[in-house]
């Protein structure tokens, strides 16, 4: 007598069970491999601190770090995401390392008003976050002398201060 085995391919549940361990296997692998430690005992310094920018000239951006002892990081990745809120900038720049702990970004701002820079520094697995806010005076500039990575565009919605800039600029 001969037994007829059915294939595994015809048992669906069967497959659908084995697909999910082999996802949530993988899943958890991944998450215990790539984990960052988040650091929230390191400072971060603006150098211009009390500062304001001018429009449309690049600036240098420098900011210092250190760790909970004082001692500067070095060797870090270092990036920031600029943005005036109530208008869509999104600058994104990556900063060059100096020396001792000191990095900085050329940037071009557009546009005056209060500024948001949401800086990410990486060293190894260890992940510092933190947002340094500045002001940036001056007049709207002409989009030739943006930053080519800022995404501002006037079809936005703008706040007033700035639509009567571009207005008295306009006449």
């Amino acid at each position: 007598m001969r037994l007829e085995r059915e294939p595994i391919f015809n048992r669906p549940i069967l497959m659908l069970s084995v697909a999910c361990l082999i996802f949530i296997s993988s899943y958890s692998v991944m998450a215990f491999v790539s984990t960052e430690e988040l650091e929230t005992n390191w400072t971060l310094t603006y150098a211009g601190a009390g500062e304001s920018i001018p429009t449309g000239q690049a600036t240098d951006f420098h900011i210092f770090l250190e760790d909970e002892l004082g001692s500067s990081v070095d060797q870090a990745t270092v990036t920031a995401v600029f943005d005036r809120p109530g208008t869509v900038h999104h600058i994104e720049k990556g900063f060059s390392r100096l020396e001792g702990g000191l990095y900085e970004a050329e940037v071009v701002f557009s546009i005056p008003g209060t500024w948001i820079a949401m800086i990410e520094a990486r060293k190894g697995n260890q992940l510092y976050r933190n947002q340094i806010i500045f002001t940036v005076e001056g007049f709207v500039v002409s989009e030739t002398n943006w930053d080519p990575n800022d995404h501002f565009h006037f079809d936005q919605p703008l706040p007033m201060d700035i639509e009567r800039q571009i207005m008295n600029v306009s006449k």
